[in-house]
């Protein structure tokens, strides 16, 4: 109700104005008006009554369909995955990454062999998983026992032996070059430098540590050589000339253009000559003294000068017996030279081979008993054009008249020593 003197809106109920306090005075059109508002106000909460009770009914209507179609993928998916799984090439698939071998041979021959397209489609699979094998390794995603079993069993189905065993090469490669880098670091911890840099120098290109080997090297590498040069010296002080070289070689495989490194390995490599060689006439001397059987002296016999083919120039030797046995037969070894002291081929009669420088001449039923020489009037008949002036003579071998034989171990020093070696 609206006050007619001050225009303020006040309830259908009140007498007074709450505004102004002047009496209110209801006229039967205002309540005729107020009586069709609310009549109005009742028809427009009856048509949203309609509208939201339709509104309720379709989404109601919704849900179901949502259910329906939702249920209908279930059902769709349920049933691909039931023909995935009983699939010859899903199966085969999924027993090669559980390493299941025996279902692997078993599926294969049962369900796949014969059908080019399912034999394409699994060498397809076989070299692909072979290369993600690899590259999961290489990646540290997986361990090395792991990728063993796997590639193992994709190696028994003989399908992909070149492409399987090169995967096989290069996982062994980096798991050996990530074994050599742990062993580094330990070696380098102990400031064990040579091992260190060695084993670092294992390190391949595939391996994520490559760059850290290679800084490693580096950051090391004039220490290293002071430790190898330290190191080979004190070994050459002590004669271990072998050891030494064996360090410096190590050393020069890593730092191939370090002067100081070949510098010492000529001069080692020259003393280690000289020492052998020392031990090497040591111990020719000491079998040379210890011979059984000796050749006194050995010469050239000129039986006649004029009729040489009847009496043909000898190879003659005198045999000394300094065992306490009787020697039954020898085999004895000749060399040659000519009158300038250089090597001849031996020529003896009637042998029209050419000869060799070596010639080894039986000495057959000679009977020398112990203590007693052996050779004065005898001696192995030479071609008439031998051309030798000078011979040598070595006991390789005697067999003495109680079975036993007797292996000359000077003669192999003998034969080093003279074979083929100018004689001045």
């Amino acid at each position: 109700m609206i006050c007619p003197k001050c225009g303020s809106e006040n309830s259908d109920k009140s007498l007074f104005c709450n505004k102004c306090g002047s009496k209110l005075e209801i006229e039967d059109s205002d309540i005729i008006d107020n009586n069709e508002m609310k009549k109005d106000i009742v028809d427009k909460e009856n048509n949203y009554k309609e509208i939201f009770k339709d509104k309720i009914n379709f989404h109601i209507n919704k849900r179901n369909v949502i259910l329906l179609c939702s249920a209908l993928v279930i059902i769709v998916c349920g049933i691909a995955a039931i023909i995935y799984l009983n699939n010859p090439i899903s199966k085969y698939k999924r027993y090669i990454r559980n390493n299941k071998q025996t279902e692997v041979a078993t599926l294969y021959n049962k369900k796949i062999k014969g059908d080019s397209d399912n034999e394409s489609k699994i060498n397809m699979f076989l070299k692909s998983e072979s290369l993600d094998i690899v590259n999961s390794f290489k990646d540290e995603k997986i361990d090395f026992n792991k990728v063993k079993d796997r590639l193992d069993t994709i190696n028994s189905t003989g399908l992909i032996s070149t492409d399987v065993n090169n995967a096989i090469d290069k996982i062994n490669g980096l798991n050996n070059s990530r074994i050599a880098f742990k062993k580094a670091d330990e070696f380098l911890k102990n400031n064990d430098l040579i091992n260190a840099i060695n084993e670092y120098k294992n390190v391949i290109a595939d391996d994520n540590n490559y760059e850290k080997a290679k800084e490693k090297i580096n950051n090391n590498e004039k220490e290293y050589k002071e430790q190898v040069l330290k190191d080979v010296e004190e070994l050459a002080n002590n004669k271990d000339y072998d050891k030494a070289l064996e360090t410096l070689e190590e050393a020069i495989a890593v730092f191939p253009n370090e002067a100081d490194l070949t510098s010492k390995n000529e001069t080692y490599k020259k003393l280690q000559q000289e020492k052998l060689e020392v031990e090497r006439k040591e111990k020719a001397d000491k079998v040379e003294s210890e011979q059984l059987v000796i050749i006194e002296s050995a010469k050239i016999s000129i039986q006649d000068s004029t009729y040489k083919s009847l009496y043909p120039d000898m190879m003659q030797v005198i045999v000394n017996n300094k065992s306490e046995k009787t020697v039954k037969d020898m085999k004895i070894g000749f060399l040659a030279y000519d009158k300038n002291g250089y090597p001849l081929h031996i020529k003896t009669q009637f042998h029209y081979s050419g000869g060799t420088y070596e010639a080894i001449s039986d000495a057959l039923n000679v009977n020398i008993i112990p203590g007693d020489r052996f050779g004065d009037d005898v001696g192995w008949n030479l071609d008439e054009s031998h051309g030798i002036s000078k011979v040598l003579a070595c006991v390789k071998t005697v067999t003495f008249y109680d079975g036993t034989t007797w292996n000359n171990p000077y003669y192999e020093y003998w034969i080093e020593q003279y074979k083929e070696k100018p004689q001045k």
